[in-house]
């Protein structure tokens, strides 16, 4: 009997594939914001990355997961760390190494990551694990693969964090369970490459942690600068005290909103140890908003 998982999994990673083979044409633009970092697009796209900074407080290497065009690497790289990118196409990573963007980088698929475990100290992936089919058995790939921890950087499950919208839910549920669909219109989101958006959820990573027996995890929500502001071209358009005044009000005031409870963060960033964290890095996270949580060991597995 053929697995459906597997043969949806297989037609999703091609259409990836096919997807960025088709963007070769637009070489230029996406390598652009890896050299011209004065752009708009460069400072919005390092936000999350910019929060990340407590695990860089001395040199890690990393690997990064879904990094199409090594942005992520080569942050990494420029602040002290050593990093190699990787991502199931290599359309635009051979392109940012053979013009000295980046270090290295890896043509992997992360439901089976063609490495040692233990190969790298983190394993990253910023806004690509929605991307995958498979999303957990991903997940899973890149713990094995880390030395120290895995992180991962999403949009929030709404339902998971506002207690108005689940109880709202639970009652359209007594009538229907299609009616909150009315209301909750992205409840199911695909995008055009064919993959279904995963959004994640604190309770989520504390249950898939908590089943393979790590030591701690570390969360932080946050609301990303606005990356919809009606710039026209983000890649070419210089950075400048209006844009950023405009993308941090924006944000600020949806801050606000979140901290009432009205409406959600839309980020989370997750960070899942494999080994306990220092103090030092514990403060550290703690000084930059995280959320460490030390979790109890299993009672019946010495």
């Amino acid at each position: 009997m053929p697995d459906h998982s597997e043969t949806r999994a297989s037609k999703s990673h091609q259409a990836h594939e096919e997807h960025m083979k088709k963007l070769v044409h637009e070489k230029d633009q996406r390598l652009f914001v890896l050299k011209n970092k004065d752009c708009y697009a460069y400072w919005i796209h390092t936000e999350t990355l910019r929060i990340m900074s407590p695990l860089m407080d001395r040199r890690n290497t990393w690997l990064t997961i879904g990094d199409y065009n090594g942005f992520e690497a080569q942050y990494l790289l420029e602040h002290g760390q050593e990093a190699v990118a990787s991502d199931i196409s290599d359309t635009f990573l051979k392109e940012a190494k053979e013009e000295g963007l980046i270090n290295a980088y890896r043509k992997e698929n992360v439901e089976r990551i063609n490495l040692e475990e233990n190969s790298f100290d983190y394993v990253s992936c910023r806004e690509a694990f929605h991307h995958f089919p498979r999303a957990y058995l991903g997940l899973y790939e890149m713990i094995r693969v880390a030395k120290k921890g895995a992180i991962i950087v999403e949009p929030v499950d709404p339902l998971m964090t506002m207690p108005l919208m689940l109880w709202i839910k639970n009652l359209c549920d007594r009538i229907n369970p299609l009616l909150i669909n009315k209301l909750w219109k992205n409840r199911f989101s695909w995008e055009t490459v064919g993959n279904y958006v995963f959004k994640i959820s604190e309770r989520e990573i504390e249950k898939m942690a908590m089943g393979i027996g790590l030591p701690c995890i570390a969360f932080r929500t946050c609301n990303m600068l606005n990356k919809n502001l009606t710039v026209k071209n983000q890649f070419e358009v210089p950075i400048n005290q209006h844009l950023k005044k405009r993308a941090i009000l924006s944000t600020r005031i949806r801050d606000f909103f979140s901290r009432i409870g009205l409406i959600p963060y839309n980020t989370l960033i997750a960070v899942i140890f494999k080994e306990m964290p220092d103090k030092t890095l514990q403060e550290n996270l703690k000084n930059k908003g995280y959320k460490v949580l030390p979790l109890p060991p299993n009672p019946y597995l010495k």
